[in-house]
C-alpha cells in the first residue's frame, strides 16, 4: 500500500497557497510556523520531489509539480469535506457553519434586522458573514469559500441558483435646494447634473448607471467613492448628486444638509437575490437558510 500525505499536510498547502506567507497560514491552521514548515516539508520527503521553490527565502513560490499538488488538492479535498459534514449532519441536522457573503451596499443595512431572527431559528449553526463585491462573492462561491450570496441582481449568476427576493427602489440625494421641496423627479431631471457614483467594481454602480440609461464614463470622473457613507458625504459637501437604495434611506441615517426625492414611474431600481450552489454537502441546510432568509426579507 502507498503511503499518502496526510490531509492534515495536504492542509497546511493550501493555506500556504492561499496566503502566500508562512506566517499567515500558520495563524490560519492554528500552529506554529515550524509545525507548518516541518510537515510540508516531510510531505516533500514522502513525495520525493519539491513543492516549493525555496530559492527565494523571502517569497512563497510554488514548482510545477507543487502547482499540480494543489489543483489535485483542489478536487479532492471538497469531497473529503462532503464526506465529513454528511456523517455530521445525519448525527445532527441543521448544525454546523453557514458563511453569507453579502455585499457592502446591503450588509450594514439589512444584517441587523437578519442575524437575531437566523441565529433564534438555528441556535446549531455557526453563521460567518462574508462582505465583499459581488464579482468577489461570486468567486468565492465557485470556490467553495461561502455557501450563500445576498447580492442585488441582475448580475451574472447562470451557473448557480437563485432566487428573487423583492425590487428595491432607488432615490435622489442632493444638496439641499437642488430641486424644488418634495419634488418627485424624473431619470432626466438629473441629466444636468453632476452625479456621484461608486468606484469600479461595486454593482450599484452599474445598476445605477443602466436605471438612469447613462454609459459608465469612469475614466471621465475624478470624484469616485469607496463606500456609500463617503458619498453621502461627498453630497453634502456639494459634488453632485446621487442615487441611493431605498433601504439607505430607511435607516434614517441621512444628514440635513441633503434633500431625498423619490422618482416618477417608471421608478428606477434594483432587485435584492440570493445566490447559492446547488450541488453540495450543505444543500439541506442552505434550503433551510434560504427559507428562512426569504420569509424575513419578504414579510
Amino acid at each position: 500500500m502507498l503511503n499518502l500525505p496526510t490531509l492534515r499536510q495536504l492542509q497546511y498547502l493550501m493555506a500556504l497557497h492561499e496566503t502566500k506567507n508562512f506566517g499567515r497560514a500558520a495563524v490560519t491552521c492554528n500552529v506554529t510556523q515550524p509545525t507548518l514548515s516541518q510537515a510540508i516539508v516531510e510531505m516533500e520527503n514522502l513525495l520525493g520531489a519539491k513543492v516549493l521553490d525555496r530559492a527565494k527565502r523571502k517569497t512563497v513560490i510554488f514548482t510545477s509539480f507543487g502547482n499540480q499538488v494543489i489543483e489535485t488538492t483542489k478536487r479532492i479535498m471538497p469531497e473529503l469535506e462532503n464526506m465529513m459534514e454528511t456523517a455530521k449532519q445525519m448525527q445532527e441536522p441543521l448544525s454546523g457553519t453557514i458563511r453569507l457573503g453579502i455585499i457592502p451596499t446591503i450588509a450594514p443595512y439589512l444584517l441587523p434586522s437578519l442575524l437575531p431572527p437566523l441565529q433564534k431559528k438555528f441556535t446549531k449553526m455557526n453563521f460567518q458573514i462574508i462582505e465583499d463585491m459581488s464579482h468577489v462573492l461570486i468567486e468565492n462561491l465557485e470556490n467553495n469559500k461561502i455557501d450563500i450570496a445576498l447580492m442585488a441582481l441582475p448580475f451574472d449568476t447562470k451557473k448557480f441558483k437563485s432566487i428573487k427576493l423583492f425590487e428595491e427602489s432607488f432615490l435622489c440625494a442632493s444638496p439641499t435646494k437642488t430641486f424644488k421641496k418634495n419634488e418627485s423627479l424624473t431619470t432626466s431631471d438629473i441629466d444636468n447634473h453632476n452625479l456621484l457614483l461608486l468606484q469600479d467594481g461595486h454593482c450599484l454602480r452599474d445598476h445605477i448607471l443602466s436605471a438612469c440609461k447613462k454609459a459608465d464614463d469612469a475614466g471621465e470622473q475624478p470624484l469616485k467613492a469607496t463606500s456609500l457613507h463617503t458619498l453621502l458625504h461627498m453630497v453634502g459637501q456639494g459634488y453632485g448628486i446621487t442615487l441611493l437604495p431605498e433601504m439607505v434611506i430607511n435607516q434614517g441615517i441621512i444628514p440635513k444638509n441633503i434633500d431625498i426625492h423619490s422618482f416618477q414611474k417608471p421608478v428606477p431600481s434594483r432587485q435584492i437575490g440570493l445566490v447559492w450552489q446547488d450541488k453540495t454537502y450543505k444543500k439541506a441546510n442552505i434550503d433551510a437558510v434560504n427559507k428562512a432568509l426569504k420569509a424575513i426579507l419578504t414579510a
